[in-house]
């Protein structure tokens, strides 16, 4: 396999990041002998404590028809009673299933998207994230204890700032790595069929 990774900048809370989130399984399905797929978590509105207003909910749901109309992506167009909008804590607990399962949790991350985006469910809930958490293995004791983890905090923390050094401050994007530099490759949403072709285009420039 080249020395190359695609990196998906993304986010729990991004709208258009569940929008793309099957474009991006279908890639790494057709590119999986061909390069890495991971992702860096982006973080929204990390500062955030005050629930969503009235306003705030009607933007919100405004972004979802659009991703919707573009994407075709599933919503339910519901939210949860007083939704604080900080990833913070998914983020958390996304970067927990991956020390456990040692691998980039793609599964976890889009599992927790459908959670909100379809469901409605608030995913700021640590009950539900450690629910979650069981369908991909984890014990709810280690799982709890990992969002109490300084060092998984610092680590969450670096990918805010890692992801915006590249230009990536709208979510979703790609990245491409290899082991002399990273760059941005895709700013924004892409199809499966668009997302494979630039990658490949890439892979020709490195080859």
């Amino acid at each position: 396999m080249p020395d190359l990774r695609v990196l998906i900048v993304t986010d729990p809370m991004c709208s258009w990041c569940w929008g793309m989130s099957s474009a991006v399984e279908e890639a790494a399905v057709e590119l999986r002998d061909e390069v890495e797929f991971d992702f860096l978590l982006g973080g929204i509105n990390t500062h955030g404590t005050q629930p969503l207003g009235e306003f705030g909910e009607r933007h919100l749901l405004q972004i979802w028809r659009e991703v919707r109309s573009t994407t075709g992506q599933d919503f339910g167009f519901r939210l949860p009673e007083q939704f604080v909008y900080n990833s913070t804590l998914p983020c958390l607990a996304v970067e927990a299933v991956r020390r456990f399962m040692q691998r980039p949790p793609f599964g976890y991350l889009h599992r927790l998207q459908q959670c909100l985006f379809v469901q409605g469910r608030n995913i700021n809930d640590r009950l539900l994230l450690g629910q979650v958490a069981l369908e991909f293995g984890l014990r709810r004791s280690e799982f709890d204890a990992s969002l109490e983890d300084q060092e998984l905090r610092d680590i969450v923390s670096a990918q805010f700032v890692s992801s915006r050094v590249y230009g990536t401050n709208a979510l979703p994007s790609v990245l491409v790595e290899n082991s002399a530099e990273r760059r941005l490759l895709l700013g924004g949403y892409a199809d499966a069929a668009m997302l494979v072709a630039q990658i490949r285009a890439r892979l020709a420039l490195s080859a």
